[in-house]
């Protein structure tokens, strides 16, 4: 592990020598008290095979609680994530300037993972780290985060992958927890954003829905750059997603009598405009001898 001299809590000489010296202390407790056990089991098991009156007994009293069975059935407590393992790494990829990691850190820690900043494990990691904006980890979240995923090296984490693209991909509800997130998670919060630039809400949509694009997806995206919007609410982001999950591709079931945003009955009249146009266009082409 390269431990980063950026962080005042990564293990020095010292602590190690101090955690040496307490290992060194309980094992010496733990022998004495194994000498003493010893001890007391023989005085038991003498006093169970001796009578009262001095006789050696002819059997060796047994049962189900026997010490053999109390060795043989002790479990050893499990042991926790190496969280210092943990606080390495993020000294690894901190930024000099303050205490997060922050673009340069992130590609590293990409690099490291094996995967493409663009890929859908990536948001689903940011998702379970909680981060709070694009290209930056704060130091809280991304301990927490490793602790969420069980993890404490890059080995490890990159193994949970499968798990957590799954995780998210096939629970409904952890996937929706995972869109509302992405819409935060875009936003600049040290500009005070509170609506996503369409050029950073388009390339986010097509991340999220990466493994399961909506039919409708390419028309909406073409819809927001020929009419130049300039960004997407909050309001927005959340109900295209229920916009894709109740709505027909042809928008044959759209009621825009319905709490739809402005920009969704826009949308659907320019598309319904649009399909009867093509339509016109194919009947006059078939009339005209163009198509047969």
């Amino acid at each position: 592990m390269v431990m980063g001299k950026c962080c005042s809590v990564c293990v020095s000489d010292a602590s190690v020598e101090r955690t040496q010296q307490k290992n060194e202390k309980g094992l010496k407790s733990l022998q004495q008290s194994n000498n003493s056990f010893n001890s007391n089991h023989h005085q038991i098991q003498d006093s169970q095979h001796k009578p009262k009156n001095g006789k050696s007994a002819d059997k060796p009293i047994s049962g189900k609680n026997s010490t053999h069975d109390f060795v043989r059935t002790f479990s050893y407590p499990k042991q926790d994530l190496d969280e210092s393992k943990i606080i390495g790494l993020f000294c690894k990829y901190k930024d000099d300037s303050e205490d997060a990691i922050l673009a340069d850190g992130m590609e590293k820690f990409c690099q490291d993972l094996g995967v493409d900043p663009t890929e859908f494990v990536v948001l689903a990691l940011a998702w379970k780290f909680d981060a709070s904006q694009m290209c930056r980890f704060t130091r809280k979240e991304f301990v927490e985060g490793f602790k969420a995923l069980k993890s404490d090296s890059i080995k490890s984490l990159r193994n949970k992958f499968p798990e957590l693209e799954e995780e998210v991909v096939k629970d409904v509800e952890k996937f929706k927890d995972l869109y509302r997130f992405t819409f935060k998670f875009g936003l600049d919060i040290d500009e005070g954003q509170r609506a996503l630039p369409t050029n950073i809400a388009v390339p986010l949509w097509k991340l999220v829905f990466s493994k399961s694009p909506p039919k409708v997806s390419e028309k909406w995206y073409a819809y927001l750059d020929d009419r130049q919007v300039r960004g997407i609410s909050r309001d927005t982001w959340f109900m295209f997603l229920n916009f894709t999950e109740t709505i027909e591709s042809d928008f044959s079931n759209y009621d825009d009598s319905e709490a739809w945003p402005s920009l969704f009955d826009d949308f659907v009249e320019h598309e319904r405009e649009k399909a009867k146009e093509d339509k016109d266009e194919k009947e006059s082409r078939i009339l005209s001898g163009d198509i047969k």
